[in-house]
């Protein structure tokens, strides 16, 4: 749980606060920020989805295909 918790603040620190008040990442900008620290973020993405504090569209996300993909953080 603890890459999550450092996922969710990668997000925090590089998004972008939408009118929904949350802050939100394209897949793109964290994966060129976070694989820096670890070339495991699809599968730590994944798993804050499960736990609901990150959502995105699609069940996977592929680097260079999916860099446009909108990560917003919940909590």
């Amino acid at each position: 749980m603890l890459e999550v918790e450092e996922l969710c603040m990668i997000i925090r620190r590089t998004g972008e606060v939408g009118e929904d008040g949350h802050v939100s990442v394209t897949f793109g900008q964290l994966f060129e920020t976070y694989v820096t620290i670890s070339n495991k973020v699809v599968g730590i993405l994944l798993r804050a989805r499960k736990h609901g504090l990150v959502h995105f569209e699609g069940e996977m996300l592929w680097q260079g295909k999916d860099d446009d993909v909108v990560i917003t953080l919940l909590q």
